[in-house]
């Protein structure tokens, strides 16, 4: 947080010396200031949005619901985000329910931000496979991406607060979407699991194994 800050701080300092005359660089960095406002804005409710959720305390609307009417929903957004991409995203016909106890809005949240992060890192105009099977009474779930991929060193990191790749494609992240989908899974019972190949792509699987 200090960096937007330590800049919001000193273009303001700038503005109120009164040194900046011509209108069109105010703006500019008026504009400046109202990005880092909301970039910290929404750094901040992802960090409330974590904290709540790794706090025992903190009750979940939990009821008995079909696990993949939550996917396919987040799929349905999921597809809005991913248009100006043209990426496509693959979904299968269920064959049969996926039946849990849980938070219908928080899980499918947490399919959305796993969603998202595919789409981030996908090439325009490609292709999101979402797979999911049952077998000997469980269940597998899995969102592929033919993105650029996870480098060794960094997949065991990718659900800690923070550790966010910053390059363009993800410079509005905060680092929490990830570890928020994967408290989400951990408050259901549920897990998630993260296989990656540099230039081939990743697939996320969500199970209750």
């Amino acid at each position: 947080m200090r960096t937007p800050i330590t800049v919001l701080r000193g273009t303001l300092e700038l503005l109120s010396s009164g040194l900046v005359k011509d209108e069109k660089k105010r703006q500019e960095y008026f504009s400046q200031m109202t990005s880092n406002v909301i970039g910290l804005q929404r750094l901040v409710q992802d960090l409330f949005e974590l904290s709540r959720l790794q706090n025992a305390d903190f009750k979940l609307e939990t009821a008995d619901l079909n696990l993949t009417d939550a996917l396919q929903d987040a799929v349905q957004a999921a597809r809005q985000i991913g248009a100006s991409k043209e990426i496509e995203i693959m979904l299968p016909t269920a064959s049969k329910p996926i039946l849990i106890h849980g938070d219908y809005g928080r899980l499918r949240q947490m399919f959305l931000m796993i969603l998202d992060n595919a789409i981030k890192f996908s090439p325009h105009g490609a292709v999101i496979h979402v797979t999911f099977r049952t077998e000997a009474g469980h269940w597998h779930i899995s969102i592929r991406d033919h993105g650029c991929g996870i480098p060794a060193d960094e997949l065991s990191h990718i659900f800690e607060r923070f550790h966010s790749k910053r390059e363009p494609r993800n410079r509005d992240g905060t680092g929490l979407g990830l570890p928020i989908a994967h408290a989400i899974a951990h408050r259901h019972g549920l897990y998630i699991r993260c296989e990656s190949t540099v230039g081939e792509g990743t697939c996320f699987g969500i199970s209750d194994i």
